[in-house]
């Protein structure tokens, strides 16, 4: 892995790579990164996730496929980084010992994700592409978590300030941008312009497309989109 690492960096989960790879959107990645110069990186984890172990399951294998192509095309780049797996357990251990419901800790983070912030603090790199929404929440309102568990379950649940203060160190500075975000990057920047005199269908059709493959995108959202960007 060669140059530099920052600016149009990004590092991306399997969940919004999925849910772009499902809505016929992975040519935005392609005209992204060959157009405009964003990289697209992803750990050895995420890629287990989403190319190596769907590739031997026959409903998913065609997106794994897909996937797969644009490593080899040189869209998504793999990061192969051993030094990083001590962090990532640790990112692990803090985030799946920081609520506690009845005695009893509550697991958010996967192996995916942990590498993801783990790479981040390496390469000093501060957005990471993911529609996934318990980690989303975890970087930018932690607490928001909390309220949302007791809500949901109706019971107390307790924090681990020591797995707050260590996660917050880690995760400071980190932005999370979704499927969604990447729709509308491309939209602004004219990428949508294939479309021809449909551009501002394409943008609903696409946000809402992403939105049932699994983005954490709410209706009023996409309608704050489409006033902000199409008006």
């Amino acid at each position: 892995m060669g140059g530099s690492m920052k600016g149009k960096d990004i590092i991306c989960d399997a969940s919004s790579l999925i849910a772009l790879t499902e809505s016929c959107f992975l040519w935005l990645l392609y005209d992204l990164n060959r157009k405009h110069g964003f990289r697209f990186l992803i750990p050895d984890m995420v890629e287990y996730e989403c190319i190596r172990r769907p590739l031997n399951i026959k409903e998913y294998s065609m997106d794994a496929i897909r996937l797969e192509d644009a490593v080899n095309d040189g869209v998504l780049e793999v990061i192969r980084d051993e030094d990083i797996n001590s962090e990532m357990v640790k990112i692990m251990n803090f985030s799946n010992h920081l609520y506690y419901a009845r005695g009893k800790p509550i697991h958010l983070v996967d192996r995916g994700e942990a590498a993801m912030i783990a790479l981040a603090d390496k390469y000093d790199i501060d957005l990471l592409l993911m529609d996934e929404r318990t980690t989303r929440l975890l970087i930018e309102d932690p607490m928001s978590i909390k309220k949302h568990f007791e809500n949901e379950f109706n019971v107390h649940i307790g924090v681990n300030e020591t797995s707050l203060r260590e996660l917050q160190s880690r995760l400071e500075g980190l932005k999370v941008i979704r499927s969604s975000e990447i729709i509308t990057l491309g939209y602004r920047i004219g990428l949508f312009n294939k479309f021809q005199h449909i551009e501002k269908d394409a943008l609903e059709a696409a946000l809402y497309r992403v939105k049932f493959r699994g983005c954490s995108i709410s209706f009023d959202e996409i309608n704050e989109i489409l006033q902000m960007v199409v008006d």
